[in-house]
């Protein structure tokens, strides 16, 4: 027990697991970004079945019949990842400065190869955190749209409400900001990582830093051409009659409710034995 507190507490350690929550973090935003290729079609309408039976799949999915929805475990999951990687990394970052002093850390950071993602790492995935939150708010709890899928059921129209988080150029182009920001923090976090894991090697080092380069590159033009994409989609007519058709819908859904309140609320009964009558006449008690 005793050694891995040791271990926990030791700057390896910190290190160590820090690089191992950012290699969740990185799987993750690679599946998230393989999910929205779906929203790179002109075919709208087809668009958004697909997106939305993607969406309704992740959000039901639960094979272990867990008591809650699976897809809240893996969102806390995904916090635990994101507090345990940035709260580590400013601790290893405090922790160097105070052990170098002032001086020596301001000449120690600038030797050796460093690059400007390098010097830029904390402050870059301060925004990256900032980012991520602002965006799974904007989707979660931002417009609400029906869709009726093949089954007949109503379910939320995930596809309509990304598509028009995309609606704002200034959003837009806030993203595509974004994951420049992502691209280059992951350009100098993959090789990192492994190299603290301890998987450097002189023979496939430099494959490694390659294929990292070349996965930052690919996630952040996946993510800023699916999102251009999705802003001119949004702008499009056939949009906008999806649009109409989500709007009737919660129109219909919000009459039938209401039909189905006032037959509650009048109930015939059985027999006139069972009414109760009571008159109030004026003056009279």
């Amino acid at each position: 027990m005793q050694w891995i507190i040791k271990y926990l507490t030791s700057s390896i350690g910190k290190k160590q697991i820090m690089g191992l929550s950012g290699v969740g973090i990185a799987l993750f935003i690679l599946g998230h970004m393989c999910g929205n290729f779906q929203l790179l079609t002109f075919d709208q309408a087809a668009a958004q079945a697909s997106y939305n039976a993607y969406t309704e799949f992740l959000t039901g999915f639960n094979p272990l019949h867990f008591p809650v929805k699976l897809i809240y475990l893996v969102e806390l999951g995904l916090i635990a990842l994101f507090v345990i990687h940035i709260g580590l990394a400013i601790k290893l970052k405090l922790e160097n400065k105070a052990a170098r002093g002032p001086e020596g850390y301001d000449v120690n950071a600038r030797k050796g190869k460093k690059t400007f993602a390098t010097f830029t790492m904390i402050w870059s995935g301060l925004f990256i955190l900032g980012f991520a939150i602002q965006h799974l708010a904007t989707l979660k709890f931002g417009d609400h749209f029906l869709y009726m899928n093949d089954k007949g059921e109503i379910v939320r129209d995930m596809w309509l409400t990304t598509i028009d988080m995309f609606a704002n150029p200034f959003w837009t182009i806030f993203y595509l900001i974004s994951m420049f920001v992502i691209g280059m923090h992951l350009f100098h976090a993959i090789a990192s990582a492994f190299q603290t894991l301890g998987l450097a090697h002189q023979k496939w080092t430099p494959v490694v830093e390659v294929a990292g380069i070349v996965y930052s590159v690919v996630v952040a033009l996946g993510f800023a051409v699916t999102a251009a994409f999705a802003c001119y989609v949004a702008h499009q007519p056939e949009t906008q009659a999806l649009r109409e058709k989500s709007h009737s819908l919660q129109q219909q859904l919000e009459q039938k409710k209401a039909d189905e309140a006032k037959k509650a609320s009048f109930v015939v009964p059985a027999s006139m034995d069972e009414v109760q009558v009571s008159y109030v006449v004026e003056g009279v008690r």
